[in-house]
């Protein structure tokens, strides 16, 4: 046999092996995550979805439970499914856009860009800026915590809240604390940056999201509720809201749905395209990945930035953000030190449980 051909045979034998024991870490990877998923939660419970993706052991995607628990229809990868405060990961990448472009800086003040009728009712408005409203820095009383809120969305759960109408639940109100002294979470922060964005970006903030970041990621199955005309739907959401133990449907329960708070739906499959992109800021050039990986303390040993948050672990830190509303609960997450992306969403399973999840996925993918 000509030497040549004998070099190129092993070549080929090599390559095949080295296959071969690839294909097997994938399998053995997926046998894994597919028992770590029973074991975790229950087949005829409220759904989970998970999709991870590692280098070494490639991309699995899984699901578990229930989409509907009254009909006992499964629940699917494709699923789609509220992904509520994950929505603000979205609209910071707009707002970063809008520094890129010059129309605004992130130190500039409310006053700067806000006509008075809608900032004269918040305490401080003449200090707090718009890396503030984004970091959770602001002070800001959250307009979801007024029990007029509640008593409105329950009045009437269907209707259809325009972002400045919800700032009458916040006029009037005490601030947290002054601004830039700590982290406080308020989803006001975010109606005002939906405004922002309508205002300086000429266009509703469902186009803006489409144009801007969904349509050129292909995130066909991501969409603002309300603001768009998506066939699909999204799932039910369960939770126990009278306390009898019992499982609830959430589909009904008013929420000011479809804004920049919390308004979006996704599914894993999405999420997973969007979480290296919005770590990597691919939409917003340099100057925002830097600036939007400044972050302060939560609280809770975790961090956040603008609109992305961190979480430390055992095999380094990780950017994204989570979710937890009424009936829904989510974590997307990436890990730049070993390239992984994980995302997670239920339909019912609450947010810390799905945090425990997320590290023994990652102890399952990720190989010291």
């Amino acid at each position: 046999m000509h030497k040549k051909t004998s070099v190129i045979i092993l070549i080929i034998l090599i390559l095949l092996l080295l296959g071969g024991s690839g294909c097997q870490v994938q399998r053995q990877t997926y046998a894994a995550l597919n028992q770590l998923m029973a074991q975790t939660f229950a087949a005829d419970g409220p759904g989970v979805t998970l999709l991870v993706d590692n280098p070494a052991v490639g991309e699995h995607i899984l699901a578990i439970g229930l989409a509907d628990l009254e009909k006992g229809k499964a629940i699917k990868s494709k699923s789609h499914l509220r992904i509520g405060d994950m929505t603000k990961s979205f609209v910071s990448t707009l707002v970063f856009q809008l520094v890129e472009e010059g129309k605004i800086t992130l130190d500039d003040t409310l006053g700067q860009h806000f006509a008075a009728e809608i900032i004269q009712g918040i305490p401080y408005s003449d200090q707090i800026t718009i890396r503030q409203l984004l970091n959770m820095s602001s002070g800001i009383y959250d307009y979801r915590k007024n029990p007029a809120f509640i008593i409105a969305i329950t009045a009437d759960p269907m209707a259809k809240w325009q972002p400045a109408a919800l700032l009458a639940f916040v006029y009037g109100q005490e601030p947290v604390q002054p601004p830039g002294t700590g982290f406080a979470y308020s989803n006001t922060n975010y109606i005002l940056l939906h405004l922002l964005i309508e205002q300086k970006m000429d266009d509703i903030l469902a186009e803006n999201l489409r144009d801007r970041i969904l349509d050129k990621l292909t995130l066909d199955d991501t969409y603002l509720e309300i603001s768009e005309d998506i066939a699909v739907g999204y799932v039910a959401g369960y939770a126990d809201l009278d306390g009898d133990g019992a499982y609830d449907n959430t589909l009904s329960l008013g929420d000011a749905r479809g804004l920049g708070d919390m308004g979006l739906i996704s599914n894993v499959l999405n999420l997973a395209e969007f979480m290296p992109a919005l770590y990597a800021r691919t939409f917003t050039g340099e100057n925002g990945r830097a600036a939007s990986l400044s972050t302060i303390p939560m609280g809770n040993g975790d961090e956040y930035g603008l609109g992305i948050m961190r979480r430390d672990t055992p095999w380094g830190p990780m950017w994204g953000h989570d979710n937890q509303q009424p009936g829904f609960a989510g974590q997307m997450w990436y890990l730049p030190d070993h390239e992984t992306t994980i995302v997670v969403l239920s339909n019912g399973i609450e947010k810390d449980k799905l945090a425990e999840f997320v590290l023994d996925v990652l102890a399952v993918v990720i190989n010291e």
